[in-house]
């Protein structure tokens, strides 16, 4: 008898230390921004697909704080307007960390909304936030995720003649900005960029673009850009009967996408990608035994993982954990200073270490190339990490 009392003293004390009109099974709700409409809509629908998984997985695995967890997502539609809009609602309810946005301009408009707080764990690369602030970005950076290509295409492969096709919106600037600053190192002085060529996110048709492309004899085309617009220049490059090696971002690494564009992606497509598609070259280790649990989780879920899918799987995961060490009422600054003390953190894109200041985690070491194989009907790796070796 004295030890039941004991005991049901010990659970009073414990309910009446949470928040009121909360119970130990009311959900703890971690808030989305997501692009679900939109340009990129191909993206956020593969990232939502991703946070129901991990809801899944993380309730049966007890939750945080014996509370099962659940993903509230917004819509930004694509738009960094919109974004603001929802962002800001967050920034009134003082949530303390959310998911999101997951694309370049959005996630540069929400950016400067973060004075004091909340975390926004943006699922874009392009993103560059300030060291120590409450922005961070997924993956490896736009410059170390680009630099792999390059080294692929001319130390790897020897091409030497490259032309470029960029959008002029925020993800081709960033890109003309990443091209740019790594086309400058002494290793690619003899690396030519023979045409630079851009287009609009509206614009009907980029034949003219590709035309003078073709007409500058390079030995390999650099397409970047993100979502829908894409399809007119793979189609462009297709009517002009430019068979060359393509290489573009890892915006489009769907199998939504491939499978809309089969008819008139490039024979030859090449994208960087962190880890996750080279699991079964993985030697065993911490890496390949969280990608084991993705992919479990996501199999169990019928969902191939992808670019976009496994984009969203770390930064979630990783709120997570630091919500599981710090407790449901954790601060906006606890959680931000957590992460950037993180490290020996084994994700499903590699092996994270906050304390080199990129407010990432990852860097080069944790990027590939892969190749689109039509056969397989999947990305294989072409490379080893940094874009060298295999």
């Amino acid at each position: 008898m004295r030890v039941s009392r004991v005991w049901i003293a010990f659970v009073a004390m414990w309910l009446a230390l949470l928040p009121a009109g909360v119970t130990a099974a009311d959900p703890f709700e971690i808030n989305a921004v997501l692009p679900m409409t939109g340009s990129s809509a191909f993206s956020g629908s593969s990232m939502s697909r991703t946070l129901s998984i991990i809801e899944k997985h993380v309730n049966a695995t007890g939750g945080i704080g014996g509370r099962p967890v659940h993903f509230v997502i917004s819509d930004d539609q694509s738009t960094p307007q919109l974004s603001v809009q929802i962002v800001n609602g967050l920034v009134a309810k003082h949530v303390a960390a959310f998911v999101g946005p997951a694309i370049a301009s959005t996630c540069r408009a929400a950016m400067p909304l973060l004075d004091n707080g909340p975390v926004m764990y943006c699922l874009s690369p392009v993103l560059y936030p300030p060291t120590g602030s409450y922005g961070f970005a997924g993956g490896a950076s736009s410059i170390d995720e680009t630099g792999v290509l390059l080294n692929y295409l001319h130390r790897t492969r020897g091409w030497k003649r490259v032309a470029m096709i960029t959008p002029t919106d925020a993800t081709g600037q960033e890109a003309d900005n990443v091209f740019n600053q790594l086309l400058a190192r002494p290793e690619y002085r003899d690396l030519q960029v023979v045409d630079h060529e851009h287009f609009g996110l509206t614009d009907i048709s980029v034949a003219a673009q590709i035309a003078r492309i073709k007409q500058s004899n390079p030995e390999a085309i650099i397409a970047w850009g993100t979502g829908a617009p894409m399809a007119n220049v793979y189609r462009a490059l297709q009517d002009a009967g430019v068979d060359l090696p393509v290489f573009g971002s890892n915006g489009n690494q769907t199998y939504t996408a491939m499978e809309q564009w089969r008819s008139i992606l490039p024979r030859q497509y090449y994208q960087y990608a962190l880890k996750w598609p080279a699991y079964a070259q993985l030697s065993s280790g911490p890496v390949k035994d969280a990608l084991r649990v993705m992919y479990t989780a996501m199999n169990a879920d019928g969902v191939r993982p992808d670019g976009a899918s496994v984009s969203a799987w770390d930064p979630a995961m990783i709120l997570i954990d630091a919500f599981r060490k710090l407790g449901t009422n954790a601060t906006a600054k606890q959680v931000r200073d957590y992460i950037l003390n993180l490290h020996d953190f084994s994700g499903s894109s590699g092996y994270y270490d906050f304390r080199i200041g990129n407010q990432r985690g990852l860097s080069a070491k944790d990027c590939i190339v892969v190749r689109w194989d039509v056969s397989k009907d999947t990305w294989v790796p072409v490379t080893g990490v940094a874009g060298t070796g295999k």
